[in-house]
């Protein structure tokens, strides 16, 4: 089986994983922090922030249901003669 996924979405994903470990490798380096350890719930919010965010600015329809197309089908007559 596999598994498609659209462009923008693995670039979504891309860019929240690298803010991510972006923020998790700048909080190991702060002053006071034990030697390697970084704020990782800071990091994952930080990272699902920014890429929930993208998402809501590049695609104008992220999260809303697709509409549902009109219905065409064959012309129904009521009129019996």
């Amino acid at each position: 089986m596999t598994i498609q996924i659209a462009p923008l979405a693995a670039l979504l994903m891309v860019v929240g994983v690298g803010v991510g470990l972006s923020v998790f490798k700048y909080t190991a380096r702060a002053q006071g922090a034990a030697p390697g350890r970084g704020d990782l719930a800071a990091s994952i919010a930080s990272g699902a922030t920014v890429a929930t965010l993208l998402a809501l600015l590049l695609t104008p329809g992220f999260g809303a249901s697709p509409a549902a197309p009109p219905a065409t089908g064959p012309a129904v007559s009521t009129d019996r003669r």
